[in-house]
């Protein structure tokens, strides 16, 4: 991707048909990703010091596992563990939060990136003005939203944070998993659909969280760096620490995109678990808390431990 951020995003969102370039289409993949690295943040009280925990015990017939991910990492950053490639390897299904292997979500996705005229006259003209003096430091532009969605402008946001030296280069722990469990010729599955994850974000996305978003752009690369920093040291403590601050995650924020999302998957993973070792991955977000997946598992009678 260029420096000319803005016509690459057009590139790559507005003309699907056209573009046929296998990086292209990667960065289409990106962006559900990008996105929930952006807005959904790790909260809660950690547990343990792992991103991969090992779920037994409630007479299950196999042990399962689930992984926490950080979606998106520059190249240089991005590592899957030998231990988490064990557990994959040990299950007959893979699952994530969505399966971007599948035609329908990307589908999905570019609906969900097409623009919202209505969205710009939320805001009056010196919001405008001021929006776009900060996104233009940023080599961004306002206009983009004359071509995108404000959620696929956010995913943008995310990007920009991650200051790495190539975007389209960004590795992708779904993306990379999916690719390992497809060759080996294992079921992947998910636990709710593209049209309700993406749903639900562009419910939260509201004119005022657009603007607080885009007149603190400037702080997302510290915010990055020290989150990449934590996640590749395994520290949930240290994740939660960074994001308790409510500047980044509302109290409603929480509970539709953590609490609610996790209390509907564990009605989902009993049966996805019961028969057959699963390898679970979903951001590392849903894993600590009294309402994360870890807490939530422990109360319906399964043993979590953490895979050091």
């Amino acid at each position: 991707m260029s420096a000319n951020l803005f016509e690459d995003l057009k590139m790559v969102l507005m003309r699907p048909k056209i573009n046929k370039n296998l990086k292209f289409k990667r960065m289409k993949k990106h962006f559900i990703l990008l996105l929930l690295f952006f807005i959904i943040t790790f909260s809660g009280f950690a547990q343990g010091n792992s991103m991969l925990w090992k779920i037994s015990g409630n007479g299950l017939k196999q042990d399962s596992y689930l992984f926490g991910t950080i979606h998106m990492l520059c190249p240089d950053d991005f590592e899957i563990k030998q231990k988490c490639l064990d557990a994959l390897n040990s299950s007959q299904k893979v699952v994530f939060e969505v399966d971007l292997s599948k035609p329908e979500n990307m589908e999905v996705l570019q609906a969900f990136a097409v623009p919202d005229p209505s969205f710009i006259k939320n805001f009056t003209d010196s919001e405008v003005r001021k929006m776009d003096s900060v996104l233009l430091a940023q080599q961004l532009s306002i206009k983009l939203l004359d071509h995108v969605s404000p959620v696929t402008m956010a995913s943008l946001f995310s990007m920009k944070g991650f200051n790495c030296p190539d975007p389209t280069k960004l590795k992708s722990y779904e993306i990379e998993l999916s690719a390992l469990a497809s060759a080996q010729g294992k079921t992947i599955g998910e636990l709710e659909t593209a049209d309700y994850q993406f749903g639900l974000l562009k419910d939260l996305i509201t004119p005022k969280l657009f603007m607080d978003w885009v007149l603190q752009l400037d702080k997302y690369p510290a915010l990055t760096a020290k989150m990449v920093n934590a996640y590749k040291n395994e520290n949930l403590k240290e994740l939660t620490a960074l994001i308790e601050d409510p500047t980044w995650m509302s109290v409603e924020q929480k509970e539709k995109l953590l609490t609610g999302r996790n209390i509907n998957w564990t009605t989902i993973i009993p049966n996805l678990i019961k028969d057959q070792g699963c390898f679970i991955a979903v951001g590392a977000g849903h894993l600590s808390g009294e309402k994360g997946l870890i807490s939530l598992l422990r109360a319906k009678g399964y043993s979590l431990t953490a895979i050091d």
